[in-house]
């Protein structure tokens, strides 16, 4: 999925795939940035990931850092996690969202100045790793993964009840919980 945030001059490639047998997805990471030294690319453990809105949020939010001079991290990619985390510190949200040998989907944003470019990014991501891309993956919820997420957020059952509307389903008001959590870490001092 390509996103056009030309606000911000930049388009964001958002999808994800299953972990190749035997490759750990840190060191593919490093392999693609030293291959596409022109990209901005953060991975994400699926699992600690809410949905793609959380991470389209989180680059959105990134961008805005970067424009209005409030980024912690030097790099769009970092500042990504950080957003995404909801932290102000690198190395808690590496922990929280951050890929490890163990992660078995792999979300990822990756940054261009072009559309035509964000295409070949995707290409040559989906080639690099010989998987097939998956947006899905990152939509994907069981009760285990609702639960560590809302551990992980430190999501309480009362702030869950506050936005609970008609008709949305549990991992929709988790999403939107993390979501209001990515925007609000701008407004932190």
């Amino acid at each position: 999925m390509i996103l056009d945030l030309s606000d911000y001059g930049k388009f964001l490639t958002v999808s994800a795939f299953k972990t190749p047998q035997g490759i750990d997805p840190t060191g593919l990471l490093k392999e693609l940035r030293t291959r596409l030294p022109n990209a901005e690319l953060q991975f994400f453990d699926c699992n600690h990931v809410a949905g793609i809105e959380h991470l389209e949020m989180a680059a959105v939010n990134a961008l805005r850092a970067f424009r209005n001079s409030i980024n912690v991290s030097r790099n769009l990619s970092m500042e990504t996690l950080l957003y995404a985390s909801a932290q102000r510190q690198i190395d808690v949200a590496i922990q929280m969202l951050g890929v490890t040998s163990s992660s078995q989907s792999v979300g990822f944003v990756a940054f261009s100045e072009t559309r035509d470019f964000a295409e070949l990014l995707e290409n040559k991501i989906a080639g690099t790793i010989a998987a097939k891309l998956d947006m899905s993956l990152l939509e994907e919820w069981s009760n285990e993964k609702a639960d560590g997420i809302r551990d992980m957020y430190g999501i309480k059952n009362a702030e869950l009840e506050a936005l609970r509307l008609p008709g949305l389903e549990m991992k929709e008001i988790i999403s939107k919980a993390i979501v209001e959590r990515v925007a609000l870490l701008s407004t932190r001092t």
